[in-house]
């Protein structure tokens, strides 16, 4: 039997993953435009906090796409 509380938990820390995993994608998709689907992705299949943020900040101060996706592959090999 599952218990609500333990429910709720993992609702709000979905919540979160994924209000993290769309400020990456807006974030890339402002700074570049064209962003490739794979990128998309692999960012929504990112389901560490941790990672999400580390993703998060180099969207901001990396300095183009190709740089970003190395980020992101790095990222994606450590799950």
């Amino acid at each position: 039997m599952n218990n609500p509380t333990n429910v709720e938990g993992l609702s709000k820390q979905e919540e979160k993953l994924e209000k993290a995993r769309a400020n990456v994608i807006k974030i890339v998709q402002t700074r570049f435009k064209k962003v490739p689907d794979e990128v998309i992705q692999a960012i929504k299949a990112i389901d560490d906090e941790s990672l999400l943020e580390k993703l998060f900040t180099n969207s901001i101060i990396v300095a183009d796409l190709e740089d970003f996706q190395k980020v992101v592959k790095g990222v994606v090999s450590r799950k």
